[in-house]
């Protein structure tokens, strides 16, 4: 492995290696002041699929015939919007969440999340989730200089009950506190989402990992997220959450792959809408729209709708109509 560090170049000659690996640049100037504002490598990241394919997995440093800068710009813009959005919503998803279970286990004790006989801790993933959680816990309590935490210090020998601990948790925390709930008060939450427990739990991780995508200013369009547990048709016909099923069949293909086609980005924000909608936490229609106004490219080998995972007919879905 070579010890040289790569040389620095210039906004200007930065523009000049796109042009001469084959990207079409009509204004240096603008092209430069893209670049100062959003930096090369940054960007790399949106112009990695209009490179030439070398071999099945790898792309060559020439760029496919026919890429414009100024396609790359639009991508990046559209996705920056989309990743705003996004996050907006899952910020009232996760109000939410700290709202139902800071009320429903406050009702069960104020204080429950320091008894482990009154939580869930039934198998290794339970367990390690609460070792996670009195941890992580105990120390954003600990440090917290939220005026309502100074308060229950001052008042009450530091004792906060639950509905004050899930304001201070980071998600993390959150998501590990949902799963040592008791199990009724997670099928209840599960339920006024229209879902179930199990269903529940994958979801909130699968969002989790795209929401810190979203906080982190990251590539958002065609990333691949943790994959999330899916709606079954049940005996006698009966489909769980028949809005995500009907989603979920657009795809055409076995039942082995359908998880693999919802860890794209278009299957988190299905997730996440179906959830909003059904949990009534907040009108969605931006997230539609946006969805709609891909950019329009058209360039050989480039499909940002398959990148997404949008499936054909997705705007006439129950969910998305």
């Amino acid at each position: 492995m070579s010890s040289i560090v790569k040389p620095f170049k210039t906004y200007e000659q930065q523009v000049g290696i796109l042009r001469q690996r084959g990207m079409l640049v009509d204004s240096q100037e603008h092209a430069a002041h893209v670049l100062e504002r959003v930096s090369y490598y940054r960007l790399s990241g949106y112009y990695y699929s209009f490179r030439r394919p070398a071999g099945s997995v790898h792309r060559s440093d020439t760029f496919i015939p026919g890429t414009v800068f100024e396609d790359i710009v639009a991508l990046y813009e559209y996705d920056r919007n989309l990743r705003s959005i996004a996050f907006s919503y899952f910020s009232q998803f996760e109000v939410y969440l700290r709202s139902r279970l800071g009320n429903l286990l406050g009702e069960v004790d104020p204080l429950i999340y320091e008894d482990e006989t009154r939580c869930d801790l039934q198998g290794s993933k339970r367990r390690t989730a609460w070792s996670r959680f009195t941890r992580k816990s105990e120390q954003l309590i600990r440090t917290s200089e939220e005026e309502f935490v100074k308060h229950h210090r001052e008042q009450y020998g530091g004792k906060l009950p639950v509905w004050v601990v899930v304001e201070v948790l980071d998600l993390g925390a959150l998501q590990n506190l949902y799963l040592v709930s008791p199990p009724n008060i997670r099928r209840d939450i599960a339920k006024a989402l229209g879902c179930t427990d199990p269903q529940l739990e994958t979801w909130i991780n699968s969002l989790r990992v795209m929401r810190n995508i979203c906080a982190h200013q990251s590539r958002f369009y065609n990333k691949l997220h943790p994959e999330p547990r899916l709606p079954r048709v049940l005996r006698g016909g009966r489909v769980e959450s028949p809005e995500i099923r009907e989603v979920v069949d657009l795809f055409g293909v076995p039942q082995a792959e359908e998880n693999h086609k919802m860890c794209k980005t278009f299957g988190m924000l299905t997730l996440l809408k179906y959830l909003m909608d059904q949990g009534g936490i907040g009108d969605t229609e931006s997230l539609t729209q946006i969805l709609k106004e891909r950019p329009n490219i058209s360039v050989p080998g480039v499909d940002i709708s398959r990148a997404m995972g949008i499936p054909q007919g997705w705007e006439e879905t129950r969910l998305w109509s």
